[in-house]
């Protein structure tokens, strides 16, 4: 099954019985939830793997943001290495990954793939830049031009 993602509310949390009780006013997001229940009360023995995190913000846009950060980075070693801007950011990514940049497996090589960028959030992106200028570094490359 694909992993979805959705933002739930905490109704309420207790430490003493381990209870965790969320909520959604979306409807497709309950239908999503309905169908996924039923397959882990069914195959699963009532049991689901969850990954929390904060709702984090989308990864910034536009003038001074992440995303212009990190393509100028990019940018600037893609222009001292001579490899494609593509392939910059294909490889950044890959190497993010061990930060917590997302990813999914190729179907077709078996090998770990960099989450688009349209779908990181903040402290996604963040790992990515730190990656990017990480290399600068080991490669001697200035990025703050």
């Amino acid at each position: 099954m694909e992993k979805k993602k959705a933002i739930l509310k905490i109704e309420s949390f207790s430490h003493k019985d381990g209870t965790l009780l969320l909520s959604v006013a979306d409807f497709g997001v309950r239908e999503m939830l309905r169908g996924l229940v039923r397959l882990c009360e069914e195959k699963h023995g009532g049991y689901i793997k969850l990954d929390l995190s904060p709702p984090y913000k989308s990864r910034t846009t536009g003038a001074g943001s992440q995303n212009n950060k990190f393509w100028a980075v990019c940018t600037a070693i893609a222009n001292e290495t001579g490899e494609d801007i593509k392939e910059v950011e294909r490889d950044l990514k890959i190497r993010a990954i061990s930060k917590g940049y997302p990813y999914h497996v190729s179907k077709l090589t078996g090998q770990p793939v960099g989450e688009s960028m349209t779908k990181i959030d903040t402290v996604q992106m963040s790992y990515l830049i730190e990656t990017a200028l990480e290399v600068c570094a080991f490669l001697g490359i200035n990025s703050e031009e």
